[in-house]
């Protein structure tokens, strides 16, 4: 069973753990003294970070062990977990952040037993799946993809590039209707698997549609040319308008 004030974080993007895990605990555990580690760069002393552990001082009841990468010195950090972790102190707390969690090896096992550990996987980016909702007029996954995307810090301007480029290869497809998609994948020098693609999605847009969503697009181009406006907002506004 997990200890109470025994944490740590897996993932990738450390930057973003720390981002935006981190501010609970630092919040949780305000009133206590911090001792910061990053263990690329710097030395884990196994008797210092112990006696940190166990002290309280006139100004912090207990302390926080933070361990940045943990993973970079494995065996330093098992040894020092393991001199206190039979003899919690309840006024402390330790939180490691880790690329990996390797569950066989012996910091992975008593991290498994003692430690809430949660695992930050970056979401896998599909900006495709935005189109694809995007042809079908699905108002609410479109908003779903698209807030995944941003999530996963996909840059507002990319989305904007996509959404355009493919309304543009629709109506390039629409005018050249009757076709064969290998003709028309020849004429306009694109991969015929999205040209079939674009065929699909032109059952739900007429020309004029199209046309439509083309100017809406280009009045979202010049707004964020602005700089005065925030671009999520307008990019989330202008994918709505496309889908009514």
């Amino acid at each position: 069973m997990p200890v109470n004030g025994f944490y740590c974080a897996v993932g990738d993007d450390t930057d973003m753990i720390e981002k935006k895990w981190c501010p609970d605990l630092s919040n949780r555990y305000s009133d206590k003294s911090w001792t910061r580690i990053d263990a690329t760069i710097d030395e884990i002393r196994t008797v210092d970070l112990v006696t940190d552990y166990y002290s309280n001082s006139l100004f912090a009841s207990g302390s926080v062990i933070f361990i940045r990468n943990a993973d970079h010195k494995h065996a330093q950090v098992f040894e020092f977990i393991n001199e206190i972790i039979e003899n919690p102190n309840p006024d402390s707390a330790v939180v490691l952040i880790s690329k990996s969690w390797n569950k066989t090896t012996k910091l992975g096992k008593i991290l498994k037993k003692y430690f809430i550990v949660r695992e930050f996987n970056k979401p896998e980016i599909k900006p495709f799946d935005l189109l694809d909702s995007l042809n079908t007029k699905g108002t609410i996954k479109v908003l779903q993809h698209c807030n995944r995307l941003f999530e996963a810090d996909y840059n507002p301007l990319a989305i904007f590039s996509l959404v355009f480029g493919h309304f543009m290869l629709l109506r390039q497809v629409k005018e050249r209707e009757g076709q064969t998609a290998e003709s028309v994948a020849r004429e306009i020098k694109q991969h015929q698997f999205r040209v079939k693609k674009a065929m699909i999605a032109n059952r739900y847009w007429d020309k004029s549609e199209i046309d439509n969503a083309l100017q809406e697009l280009g009045r979202l181009d010049r707004l964020l040319r602005t700089w005065q406006y925030d671009e999520k907002m307008l990019i989330q506004m202008s994918l709505i308008k496309l889908c009514l």
